[in-house]
């Protein structure tokens, strides 16, 4: 069958994503005998005309389309993207293609039956959409039951159903090599310096009670072989002559053996790669994770510590504790190896107290040289533990479970506090940087860009942000910004300017 496939999401910050899950579904479709096509309006200027005439010049007889974020994923200012989802891709998509649509991607993952009836179509793929999508297609060729069909949700008389159990690869080995630029156009994500995503494993056994991984890819590990892997990265960067390599994994280092291998066996390839990771834990590191990641060519890491808080990293379900995110601050360090840290306030029994905690661990612990990324809030979705404690405290707490926007509230400190908290704290400190999109310029990833270019120097982009804002802490841009923040909020400045003397006085 002509499959087109579509990429909806036009979501830019921090940066663009390549849609390297797409493309995967694409190259298991062409596995499969089908002809295939990818549409990505990431950077589409009129999104409704280049859907219509991909439709008319490729006259498909099958439309997908990927969704990959139901909002922009924060507790505070929450974007909600499905709605231009529905309204740039997927009605322009209904009125240039009469023929069958289905939708999937990780927000599929998270919320399949809520998302399939906010857009009214017939059809969603939940799970891995490699092994979902050709049984579809199959169904579609030759009216077979879809009944079998791991993951599928459909309408059925205007009543939702889903399967049960979501689509999963047992063997992550079996897929084939993804060839991008096969699909994509892959020249403003180039100019722009993003990343191509990696995964060594899909899954996620751990227990945040805010993250929605396990859902997406299941409650267990898969692991894709270390050779497998180096192979297709050595593949897509000639490729694609694109050196910035991306592991996505919910945590690069988790099995611990396992990430070692892969950079063992990505060393033997002498790519000169430019490597960096979402995710590690400081629950499992130890000295040669890192000697191995600095010969293998990581010239970044994120780690999503989310607090400083001892008794915060236990209500956020966080399977390290306090020193080992000390340790692995003093590996950071050791091996120079530049460094995001991602912090999340607002959790279950947040505090003036367990805030401080956070703020002195982000002094004592991590170089003014790395950038610290505040996120105020935590955004609830369906079926995380924290959406299940809610809903069992509080019935009515979302009538489309949790597809629209619900923030959780602390009992001692609602999120407009915590975010002027924050807000003080970001302008004391130059390399904290607080997540908020309504402050975000547009061309600030550009800008950027553009500036480590004309320095000469190769280090991630946010260094020269924390520059920035160490100029205007020099002109004395940022002290009359704070002297104003204490003018409109002195009873706040007073409380927490006393948290600060009562832990002072408790050491």
């Amino acid at each position: 069958m002509r499959v087109l496939l579509v990429n909806s999401n036009r979501f830019r910050h921090p940066e663009p994503v390549i849609p390297f899950g797409l493309c995967c579904v694409a190259s298991a479709l062409e596995a499969a005998g089908h002809t295939v096509e990818v549409l990505d309006l990431c950077f589409s200027k009129r999104p409704a005309a280049d859907i219509h005439q991909a439709v008319a010049v490729f006259q498909p007889e099958a439309l997908g389309i990927s969704i990959r974020n139901i909002d922009n994923g924060v507790g505070c200012n929450t974007i909600f993207l499905l709605e231009q989802v529905k309204n740039e891709v997927v009605l322009p998509c209904r009125r240039a293609f009469s023929g069958p649509i289905i939708v999937g991607g990780s927000a599929v993952g998270i919320s399949a039956p809520e998302i399939l009836d906010y857009l009214d179509l017939e059809w969603a793929i939940r799970g891995d959409g490699e092994i979902a999508m050709p049984a579809w297609l199959e169904h579609l060729a030759t009216g077979s039951d879809p009944g079998g069909i791991p993951g599928l949700v459909r309408r059925i008389n205007g009543t939702i159903r889903a399967d049960p159990v979501p689509a999963r690869v047992p063997d992550l080995n079996t897929l084939s090599t993804v060839h991008l630029g096969r699909y994509l156009d892959l020249t403003p994500y180039h100019n722009l310096e993003c990343t191509i995503q990696i995964q060594t494993k899909r899954g996620c056994p751990l227990h945040c009670v805010y993250c929605t991984y396990n859902q997406i890819e299941g409650r267990r590990y898969r692991l894709r072989d270390p050779a497998l892997i180096a192979d297709d990265i050595e593949t897509l960067v000639k490729e694609t002559v694109i050196h910035r390599i991306e592991f996505t994994d919910s945590t690069f280092n988790r099995p611990l053996d396992h990430a070692k291998d892969v950079l063992r066996a990505l060393i033997g390839k002498h790519l000169d790669l430019k490597l960096r990771t979402m995710g590690i834990t400081p629950g499992a590191i130890d000295t040669e994770l890192f000697q191995l990641m600095k010969e293998a060519g990581f010239t970044e890491i994120d780690i999503s510590v989310e607090a400083g808080s001892a008794a915060m990293l236990r209500s956020l379900g966080k399977d390290f504790t306090l020193d080992q995110v000390l340790r692995t601050a003093e590996l950071v360090q050791s091996f120079q190896i530049p460094t995001m840290w991602f912090m999340l306030l607002g959790a279950p029994g947040e505090t003036l107290k367990t805030l401080r905690e956070t703020f002195d661990t982000i002094d004592r612990a991590i170089s003014p040289r790395d950038l610290v990324v505040i996120s105020v809030g935590i955004r609830i979705y369906k079926g995380t533990p924290i959406a299940n404690y809610l809903l069992a405290t509080d019935p009515l707490a979302t009538p489309d479970q949790f597809l629209h926007p619900v923030s959780y509230q602390p009992d001692a400190l609602d999120v407009a506090t915590i975010k002027q908290i924050a807000a003080f704290e970001q302008l004391r400190r130059p390399n904290l940087y607080l997540y908020d999109d309504n402050q975000e310029h547009p061309f600030l990833r550009r800008l950027l860009c553009a500036r480590r270019e004309k320095s000469g120097e190769d280090e991630p982009i946010w260094r020269h942000l924390i520059r920035g804002y160490e100029v205007a802490e020099r002109l004395g841009v940022r002290r009359l910004r704070r002297a104003l923040q204490r003018r409109r909020h002195p009873r706040l400045w007073e409380q927490w300017r006393q948290s600060a003397t009562a832990a002072t006085t408790g050491r």
